[in-house]
């Protein structure tokens, strides 16, 4: 591959106007023997999980089977990127995502088990830790596939920067106690180890946040029962009690600069590469998983059923929704393999795989809506109800609930679509607020590889990539106090949803590009058809902004119970 991809950031470039073809030209791909690699670890870990998962079952009581762990860990399914120095599979990135994805196309809840280990868990943290007790202690968790977990949510809220749980080093300086309570821990119930955020009482580090690494065998740890959730159904995940609970002072991760609660500290830059390529594991392949099922009931529901003599399939608007999911699909896919594939550091996809969880779990969610509503012909009926009457169950009622789980986990949608924008659209903006260069014109900039009617989408993306420039720059000078423009919340998110639009076009057409195939080539096209239209309505937001005082003064009447006469 190039070296195009290391000089620049894919959407920082479409952010500033300045959409590169070159970025997209040598779209990245897997190699042959890390496929096939990861071949084999797909269908070895979806026969384990076959096996060992009745899917209604868990549905009827909540609950995955009291022994679900150790098949899953004799598997290997928890050292699925753990070097094989240290007994592991040794997976790529994009191989990891891949047996994920092929893990929640059977059942979800345990597929967000192993992939919040396998990104969110201690051994994420490994090339960050210095050689010592802590990382010895890791390292040796990881060989010995301890579940492992990222306890920070609280009862106070996930959006607060600061911890209400405290950790105060005790008279000789050996340990810290830690005291306070976490919510919504993933895999609380089978951990072993946590990485739990609390503020520091004391010392020169008092007020920050600190970051300690928790056996969860220590004294004055109590883990409650699991929350009961919309969806994922039997997914390990409860509250998390922390009383007087002893932690080595050496099992501090230490972060430099130090977490100050007076900004975003989640988005140091060691932190966040490790959060967001976490989301690509728990949060883009299960999204994946669940398009792709939805694809398969769509398929089994169409086939052979016709409507006054004609076949459903023919009818128009139907050919429209199994093309528009068809289209959806391979966006997720193009997403994932940018995300994963490009090679070298990891940081510099961190702005797209930021952008990944909400571009990939709204995908999900609007084609698990197309899916429902095709089905809803024949009447939205539960799998229980089919199988009274003697039909054949689809699925499709566990899909939403899960689907619908996805795009408020690791941050409910419309929230991350401001915190994103703040990061990453408008960030770079009050760093630098002169208007970018325009791309110089050159034969490599050109696109190769599309069809005619791609070349215009491509065309239509440069237009759409300069207007966003300008309107973000004008935007930024009309808000010079960069607080001001976050409580324009309205304009943070439409302008959060019209750069990760920008991007997903982008990416299927440099994945149509690569891969040269009819089937692409007509999936970019239909997708950036549909693009088009959600960029114009964000346009049209951007561009007239609503009344806040309007909405301001609705909302305080509306929770007043003021009600119409």
């Amino acid at each position: 591959m190039t070296d195009v991809h290391h000089a620049s950031s894919l959407l920082e470039e479409l952010n500033r106007g300045r959409p590169a073809w070159p970025l997209l030209a040598d779209f990245p791909e897997q190699d042959e023997e890390d496929a096939a690699k990861g071949t084999a670890a797909v269908h070895e870990a979806t026969e384990v999980l076959r096996g060992l998962v009745d899917v209604p079952e868990v549905e009827r009581t909540r609950s995955l089977p009291p022994d679900w762990v150790k098949p899953l860990r004799d598997a290997g399914l928890y050292a699925l990127t753990t070097p094989e120095s240290r007994g592991g599979r040794g997976l790529s990135p994009y191989n990891a995502y891949r047996v994920i994805s092929a893990l929640a196309r059977h059942s979800v809840p345990p597929a967000v088990s192993v992939a919040v280990h396998t990104g969110f868990g201690s051994s994420a943290y490994l090339p960050l830790l210095p050689d010592g007790p802590l990382k010895d202690t890791v390292a040796a968790a990881d060989a010995a596939q301890v579940i492992s977990g990222d306890a920070d949510t609280e009862p106070t809220g996930a959006a607060n920067r600061r911890r209400a749980t405290t950790a105060r080093l005790d008279e000789q300086g050996t340990h810290y106690v830690l005291d306070g309570q976490k919510v919504y821990i993933q895999n609380a119930p089978v951990a072993g180890l946590l990485r739990v955020s609390a503020t520091i009482l004391g010392g020169e580090d008092d007020g920050r946040v600190g970051l300690f690494f928790v056996p969860t065998d220590l004294p004055g740890i109590t883990v409650g029962e699991p929350h009961s959730f919309v969806g994922l159904r039997g997914v390990p995940n409860a509250p998390l009690s922390l009383t007087g609970v002893r932690v080595p002072r050496a099992f501090r991760f230490v972060v430099d600069p130090a977490l100050s609660t007076e900004q975003e500290w989640r988005l140091q830059n060691q932190l966040n590469d490790v959060s967001v390529r976490a989301r690509m594991y728990a949060i883009a392949a299960p999204a994946a998983a669940l398009t792709a099922l939805c694809q398969d009931i769509a398929r089994d529901f169409l086939r052979g059923r016709r409507v006054d003599g004609l076949d459903l399939a023919a009818y128009g608007e139907v050919q429209n929704i199994v093309a528009r999911n068809a289209a959806d699909m391979m966006a997720q896919e193009a997403v994932a393999r940018w995300c994963l594939l490009t090679p070298g550091d990891p940081a510099r996809v961190r702005r797209e795989q930021m952008a990944a969880k909400n571009i990939t779990s709204v995908t999900c969610w609007r084609v698990v809506e197309r899916t429902l509503s095709l089905l809803a012909a024949r009447g939205l009926e539960t799998d229980e109800g089919l199988v009274a009457r003697g039909r054949e169950p689809h699925g499709l009622e566990r899909v939403w609930r899960d689907a619908r789980m996805l795009r408020v986990s690791g941050g409910v949608d419309f929230f991350v679509d401001h915190f994103y924008a703040v990061s990453n659209v408008f960030g770079p903006w009050y760093e630098d607020p002169a208007p970018a260069a325009p791309a110089l014109p050159s034969a490599a900039a050109s696109p190769q590889g599309l069809s005619p009617v791609n070349e215009r989408h491509w065309a239509d993306i440069g237009a759409r990539s300069a207007w966003f420039a300008e309107r973000c720059r004008v935007l930024v000078a009309a808000h010079p106090r960069r607080a001001d423009l976050e409580k324009r919340q309205d304009l943070t998110i439409a302008a959060g949803r019209f750069s990760c639009e920008l991007l997903t076009a982008a990416l299927v057409l440099g994945r149509a590009a690569k891969s040269g195939t009819e089937r692409d080539q007509l999936a970019a096209d239909v997708y950036c058809t549909a693009a088009e239209a959600r960029l114009a309505g964000l346009a049209h937001r951007l561009d007239h902004p609503r009344d806040a005082g309007a909405d301001a003064a609705l909302g305080r009447l509306a929770l007043a119970g003021e009600q119409e006469e």
